[in-house]
């Protein structure tokens, strides 16, 4: 095993822009492209000693260099890379609305073939981002719509510690990289997310990045911050609790009680990503209880004993304002419960946000999305289902809808959108693998422009 590490560590400033929005997302400015969802504070000190990942960041791509190479044994000493928390990440800087990082992912044959064969397994590979270079990466495929093999756009995961204890990535344990196929416009994704971000909902960062594999350019991808520990705990402490993903196997999965006794526990479809080694998801069972077992009369007491329920409305209103249809509330998909130590309820997050601002798998139809999510085509949310049979729960949601309306129109979408496009218009010509022509992108936009100039007129309608 060989470490390596020279030239400029020190810990420098990056753009903060103005003051974040309220609730949740404490540590992002409003600076960067179009004047929302930067980055804020400082990059991170990175702790003692010269070889801690969180410190490799100058102001966008430090000279360091930083090479680890695990093949002799396999691992590095956790302490020697993580560093712990920090008051403001360094890894912020990676998904600044300013910046446009490239990442170059090599595959050996023996990985390339593996992940042919079984593409959700990690594979061993190479990441490169400036001059940073980790070795023996974890990588493999993700995706269901829109999943890809790597003969085509392949969405990619990259586990930094999968095979190398401790390493990170400007303090990160996981890179994602969305293809966008789904998304003739290849914005929708980042303007998503920052809208959840500025309702005070915890939603990843976002921008794009160029990737290339293996030498090659792979095209435009959406870089979207993973929802992890390291999430989790950028955001509450103590942390993390435990947060949940759900299956892969099958679609629409709630927090509903199994409809017969021979059907596995609804436990079973969830998927627990932290405190792995503890293993109590007896907080899941007590929320699947409290949704689905109580009675009409007390369902808002006891979903509200277990749960943020404001934080969860918040973001069923927001996904009803930008027509979010294959979200949580509109399609029982795309989200993560996140057990919230502090306060001990659970909290939601949105993920999986291509399908937005009017498209459906591409097609642009959902201008007039209902603000109840009954036109999702989707069986809609059991917590949203039980609200609506409660006048007071569903005021709740009404004013969730109409403040998620306000923060949309605040925001001025439509210039953000042509600072965006201004960034990554080149990136979306050059994209060998794209699978919308660059005519499609434009009429692409052109409905994007359509629905952001229409659509708060519509909600206002649709609110009592």
């Amino acid at each position: 095993m060989s470490v390596a590490c020279e030239g400029n560590l020190g810990a420098t400033s990056v753009d903060s822009g103005t003051a974040g929005s309220a609730g949740f997302w404490s540590t992002s400015g409003s600076g960067g492209v179009g004047g929302f969802g930067g980055v804020g504070g400082l990059a991170g000190t990175g702790g003692t000693g010269a070889v801690v990942a969180d410190a490799s960041f100058d102001a966008g791509l430090s000279d360091a260099t930083f090479v680890v190479d695990a093949s002799a044994d396999g691992g590095l000493d956790a302490n020697v890379l993580d560093a712990g928390p920090i008051e403001a990440p360094a890894y912020e800087a990676l998904f600044a609305d300013d910046h446009l990082p490239t990442f170059e992912i090599t595959i050996p044959p023996a990985s390339w073939d593996a992940l042919q064969n079984d593409g959700d397994v990690y594979q061993s590979g190479t990441l490169t981002y400036g001059s940073i270079v980790l070795q023996n990466v974890g990588i493999r495929i993700k995706g269901r719509a829109s999943r890809r093999g790597l003969d085509e756009k392949a969405a990619f995961k990259i586990k930094v510690n999968e095979f190398v204890p401790g390493q990170r990535l400007l303090g990160l344990k996981r890179i994602t990289l969305n293809n966008m196929v789904q998304d003739p416009t290849m914005a929708r994704e980042r303007l998503g997310y920052a809208m959840f971000r500025q309702m005070g909902v915890p939603a990843p960062l976002c921008n794009h990045a160029r990737v290339y594999v293996n030498g090659e350019l792979w095209g435009l991808y959406a870089n979207v911050q993973s929802l992890d520990e390291v999430f989790v705990g950028s955001h509450w402490s103590p942390a993390p609790g435990n947060l949940y993903d759900i299956t892969n196997a099958e679609y629409h999965i709630d927090f509903e009680r199994e409809a017969f006794p021979w059907d596995p526990p609804q436990e079973s479809k969830f998927v627990l990503e932290t405190n792995k080694d503890i293993n109590d998801t007896s907080d899941l069972t007590a929320l699947i209880d409290a949704v689905s077992e109580s009675s009409n009369s007390n369902f808002v007491s006891a979903v509200e004993a277990v749960m943020d329920l404001d934080e969860v409305l918040a973001m069923g209103a927001m996904q009803a304002v930008i027509s979010d249809w294959d979200g949580y509330f509109g399609a029982r998909n795309n989200y993560k419960a996140y057990h919230e130590l502090s306060q001990g309820r659970f909290i939601l997050f949105p993920w999986g946000i291509d399908q937005t601002f009017g498209i459906q798998d591409s097609n642009y139809n959902k201008l007039d999305y209902s603000i109840d999510h009954s036109d999702s085509e989707r069986p809609r949310s059991l917590i949203y289902e039980r609200c609506e049979q409660s006048s007071a729960c569903l005021a709740r949601y009404h004013e969730q809808v109409a403040t998620a309306l306000a923060v949309f129109e605040a925001a001025d979408l439509e210039t953000v959108l042509d600072a965006i496009l201004l960034q990554i218009s080149p990136s979306v010509m050059e994209d060998p693998r794209k699978e919308h022509t660059y005519g499609e992108h434009l009429d692409g936009v052109d409905d994007l422009r359509d629905y952001l100039g229409k659509r708060a007129d519509i909600v206002r309608s649709q609110l009592p």
